[in-house]
């Protein structure tokens, strides 16, 4: 992978996860070494409830709609 390819997959624009089970209480998203970029969309479906955590603390929710990341 060249340093172009690893830059470019570094930041996460976009965040939104689809339930095909119906069924799913918790699910965490896999950031696999990739940081959120500021000013990221961020989608929550209508069953849906968004907790973001900083270092085991809940640091924002965000109920269903569409929200861009500001901080």
């Amino acid at each position: 992978m060249g340093l172009f390819s690893k830059l470019m997959n570094e930041f996460i624009d976009i965040i939104e996860w689809v339930d095909t089970t119906k069924n799913t209480i918790v699910w965490k998203f896999p950031r696999q070494d990739n940081e959120i970029k500021m000013g990221a969309k961020l989608t929550v479906r209508e069953s849906q409830v968004a907790i973001f955590m900083n270092e085991g603390e809940i640091a924002d929710i965000y109920s269903p709609g569409r929200h861009e990341l500001a901080r």
